[in-house]
């Protein structure tokens, strides 16, 4: 969600009404709710939709996302992403052999191309192996995630069944799931490209990096969000990833006004933990003035959503690479500018660097 979604935002209190958007961040999987409907109705439109499903095993991952892409067949789609994370935590096998059942229907000869590569968040595929900042995945953070730690970087391990070839053998490839290395930029555009040629039977499956490739030839970069002065930002961070608590704690310094709930250190392993920061997130929201909120860490942010009563997050623009900003749609923070993260995405002053866009 980076780019290639046009909105104009008007200031309004501190909450803010959008033009009609290019994409929605559905957070239940309900493409056929009256969000997701004028969503997909519009020309050139995309709809997120969220299973939920990456800390799960792969037989209910599976069944998830294939009750999600049936739904979104049902609505009309024509072209779908499988966006998964980055650096290959959780039910990813589940989720591709559930979208590959229903895309089936519509294709038969349906493939999917997999490549988790995100080349400016030094995630890279070498040689069939996941890389995070030139170490292998499992020696990073990620090997040692408290609920879906990744204990091996190699592609053929991490999705069973699948055939490894380059970006230029694409055109023939008649494997029902492949994986393809990338390092860069370019050799995600490359991917893209081929894809593209490919038609709509082949499912792409990866992280925004992919996304963003594909998106850049027909989609035009989103207009600038609108600013605030001396914001009031309210911070969520659940993730006990080392680059969100490095993030975190060069905010302190820089913007020490900036208010931030963090989760326990005994948060590992439990997500209860995340669900009772959210829930105080939560009450501050409601009980004082904010002008922006912002989540870090997957599961809280789940949990704070689902506690606002949010429907969904409707895309306007990214304050900086893999931080995308929105508008909450629905329940008691209907209208609240939000921006979310990743718990291990960004260098050690996103945050500041993020909290500076949104006051100048």
């Amino acid at each position: 969600a980076r780019r290639g979604w046009e909105a104009m935002l008007v200031l309004e209190g501190a909450r803010l009404k959008p033009s009609p958007t290019r994409a929605t961040v559905r957070l239940k999987p309900d493409p056929t709710s009256d969000v997701a409907r004028r969503s997909l109705g519009e020309g050139g439109s995309v709809c997120a939709v969220t299973t939920d499903c990456r800390a799960l095993d792969n037989a209910t991952a599976e069944k998830l996302t294939a009750d999600a892409v049936a739904q979104l067949v049902e609505a009309g789609i024509d072209r779908i992403y499988l966006k998964i994370d980055s650096t290959m935590r959780g039910s990813v096998p589940g989720q591709i052999a559930g979208a590959l059942s229903v895309w089936r229907r519509k294709f038969p000869d349906a493939t999917a191309v997999v490549c988790p590569a995100y080349p400016r968040m030094g995630r890279t595929v070498v040689g069939n192996q996941l890389l995070v900042d030139g170490r292998p995945v499992e020696q990073s953070a990620i090997g040692r995630d408290p609920v879906t730690p990744v204990t091996t970087g190699d592609l053929a391990a991490l999705i069973p069944g699948s055939q490894h070839v380059r970006a230029g053998e694409l055109a023939g490839n008649s494997a029902p799931i492949v994986t393809v290395d990338a390092t860069s930029d370019d050799d995600l555009g490359a991917i893209a490209a081929a894809i593209a040629a490919a038609g709509p039977s082949v499912i792409p499956v990866g992280s925004a990096g992919l996304a963003e490739a594909i998106a850049a030839g027909a989609l035009v970069r989103p207009s600038i969000i609108d600013r605030f002065q001396n914001p009031r930002i309210l911070i969520q961070v659940t993730s006990l990833n080392p680059v969100s608590l490095a993030q975190v704690a060069r905010l302190a310094e820089a913007f020490p006004g900036v208010a931030v709930l963090l989760a326990p250190p005994e948060r590992v392993g439990n997500l209860s933990a995340a669900e009772r920061v959210a829930a105080a997130f939560v009450d501050r929201v409601e009980r004082e003035q904010w002008d922006v909120l912002g989540l870090i860490g997957g599961d809280g942010a789940r949990a704070a959503l689902r506690l606002l009563g949010a429907s969904a997050i409707r895309i306007i623009d990214a304050l900086l690479e893999g931080i995308p900003f929105g508008i909450i749609v629905d329940g008691r923070a209907d209208g609240m500018p939000i921006f979310t993260k990743a718990g291990g995405f960004g260098e050690e002053d996103a945050l500041v660097r993020v909290v500076e866009r949104l006051r100048n």
